[in-house]
């Protein structure tokens, strides 16, 4: 059953700050609360306000002017993900994220005259069941064209896509893929031939910000152990694999005296099971690539010599005592407490709870290079990321293709600059000088959007989700072999895949 959700607004204004422990799991872990820990320096101050003077020339326009739908309705099919007031809020609270949802939406309406329904599903149903392609199936088969968009847990849309239940967006009247609202990694994602997408992510909402996975890290503990700089090491290019292992050597503590690891005791660096499946992809490597005429092929990366490299580094740090696997879930508590030097978990984190609420002083870094020689940082995106798409049967083209335009763009001259200038650069910005921003810009804009790991369960029975991650977790080193028994099945399935679309032909 549909749940038609509105959310109120003093539940969304107390709930905003606190996103699910479990951003990127199949499951959804209890957490285990810690003691407290002795507070360090204060929280940042939640009393600011968005930017409002933003000159509007520095934004490129859309083509949407004198689009005008007649006030007709746009339905919207969308997902209870981890990030509230992603989609939409009942009315302006004043919260800044909060008011610049609002008002992107009262925008769109009035722009296009129409106006916007969006009908929300509890998470389970729609990121772990069947309720997202059973709406697109049923839709596509009567021809009823109850949704114009559809924007759910990454994995459930391209699950819709290998089923060739969704458009190709090339062909939508009033998107153009190029402007700076889609993120070229996303489109590229979804796409599975030379000009056919049927996917993508960008400013439609802030979840693909919030869902970016790096490391942060506490500042007091930098401090207290005179360790080298997080944000100088990452500026110089010498924040590595290596560097990251060097750096948290020394520095578990048995703080409960079991004698132990366990969750009372101060770690180097934390991670969960399905964090630990950003780790491939946060060095830049891919699972898939395309062809010249843009068609999904296995990437060199998995069978390279380089992936044995980056397995075999982290399965050293990983074995130190200050390494610490939390076998419990996305349970924060450790580094939100001062608890642990490193802790790597997406950017959204900021926004959650237990660590806007803490009193630790705190910073956010991309996750390792594999070396020094290596130019760029990464930024794997987790599987809680919502894609955005239209069913192959709609209505009215000019009607979906303007409202999800009309939401880029608009979430690109709003939303997206509130969150990343305000919320994370600001708002949760310790630093004084300009290298958090700086870092962050570098984040975003190397964003990795995998298909792969997107049709991780659809095609490659989950391995592709984190390809080294597993050993990691598991101490496991023979990746090689693996990956030599699969791969035959992994190209039938890319095979079957392309024979199942047939690309329009």
């Amino acid at each position: 059953m549909k749940n038609n959700v509105r959310i109120l607004s003093a539940f969304l204004a107390a709930t905003f700050a606190l996103l699910s422990f479990s951003a990127c799991s199949e499951n959804s872990p209890a957490a285990d609360p810690q003691p407290n820990a002795p507070a360090t320096d204060p929280a940042p101050s939640d009393n600011l306000s968005p930017e409002t003077d933003a000159p509007e020339e520095q934004f490129i326009p859309d083509a949407l002017d004198g689009v005008d739908l007649g006030g007709q309705t746009s339905r919207i099919f969308c997902w209870e993900s981890w990030d509230p007031g992603e989609f939409f809020v009942e009315e302006d609270t004043g919260e800044i994220v909060v008011s610049a949802v609002f008002n992107r939406n009262l925008t769109v309406e009035e722009r296009l005259n129409v106006s916007l329904a969006w009908d929300q599903y509890p998470r389970n149903d729609a990121a772990y069941g069947s309720t997202l392609k059973t709406a697109v199936s049923q839709q596509n088969s009567s021809g009823d064209g109850t949704y114009d968009i559809v924007a759910c847990y990454g994995m459930r849309i391209a699950s819709c896509a290998t089923d060739a239940l969704l458009m190709n967006l090339h062909d939508a009247a009033r998107i153009d893929l190029s402007k700076p609202w889609y993120y070229e990694s996303a489109t590229m994602a979804g796409t599975l031939h030379k000009g056919y997408t049927y996917f993508t992510a960008g400013d439609l909402s802030y979840n693909a910000l919030a869902r970016m996975s790096g490391v942060f890290f506490n500042q007091a503990l930098v401090t207290d152990y005179n360790l080298e700089d997080p944000y100088d090491m990452v500026l110089e290019g010498v924040w590595t694999i290596d560097k990251m292992h060097d750096v948290i050597s020394g520095l578990y503590v048995d703080l409960d005296g079991d004698g132990r690891q366990s969750q009372g005791d101060q770690y180097g660096v934390m991670v969960a099971n399905d964090q630990m499946q950003t780790l491939y992809y946060g060095t830049g490597s891919h699972f898939i690539e395309h062809d010249a005429d843009d068609n999904p092929v296995l990437s060199d990366d998995i069978y390279s010599e380089r992936t044995v490299t980056i397995l075999e580094k982290y399965l050293s740090l990983f074995s130190e005592e200050a390494a610490f696997k939390n076998s419990i879930g996305d349970d924060p508590t450790i580094f939100d407490e001062g608890r642990a030097l490193f802790y790597i978990y997406p950017l959204g984190h900021v926004s959650e709870g237990g660590l806007r609420e803490s009193n630790i002083s705190y910073g956010f870094i991309p996750q390792p290079k594999i070396d020094e020689g290596e130019e760029t940082y990464h930024a794997s995106v987790t599987n809680a990321v919502t894609l955005f798409a239209i069913p192959l049967v709609i209505e009215s083209d000019e009607r979906a293709s303007a409202v999800f335009e009309a939401l880029a763009s608009e979430g690109y001259r709003q939303v997206s600059p509130v969150v990343f200038e305000q919320a994370y650069k600001a708002k949760y910005n310790y630093d004084d000088s300009a290298r958090q921003t700086t870092i962050f810009d570098m984040i975003r804009q190397n964003a990795v959007f995998d298909l792969g790991k997107i049709f991780s369960n659809d095609l490659f029975s989950g391995f592709s989700n984190g390809v080294i991650g597993d050993f990691i977790w598991n101490n496991r080193d023979n990746y090689s072999s693996q990956v030599k028994s699969l791969t035959k099945v992994w190209n039938k399935k890319m095979d079957k895949l392309t024979e199942k679309l047939n690309f329009g032909n």
